[in-house]
């Protein structure tokens, strides 16, 4: 009888979150991305990271702006831009050493 409960809950709570989608909003505090894009706000109250004064060198920091958080003995570089909602554009990745910022 339990096995039958167990499946009949994981089946409803599967179909839940297929019903889920792009643009809503639940009582959870779930907020699903727009385009799939991740945008400066969602990340600046997310994560736990530090703001740079710049960016790695590929990247035009008259357009773009960085920050940079640590998981994993990596440094993660998200590099967002300037424009519109501030969307993401790229994520570099560092191993953690001397001198592993390398700008």
């Amino acid at each position: 009888m339990t096995k039958a409960i167990l499946a009949a809950f994981l089946c409803a709570s599967a179909t839940t979150a297929i019903a889920s989608g792009p643009g809503e909003t639940h009582v959870g505090g779930t907020n699903y991305l727009e385009n799939g894009s991740l945008t400066y706000e969602v990340f600046e109250t997310a994560l736990p990271h530090v703001d740079l004064d710049g960016c790695p060198a590929q990247f035009d920091t008259d357009v773009v702006f960085c920050r940079m958080t640590l998981a994993n003995e990596m440094a993660h570089v998200f590099v967002f831009s300037y424009e519109g909602d501030q969307p993401l554009l790229a994520v570099k990745s560092y191993g953690l050493g001397d001198g592993f910022l390398p700008f």
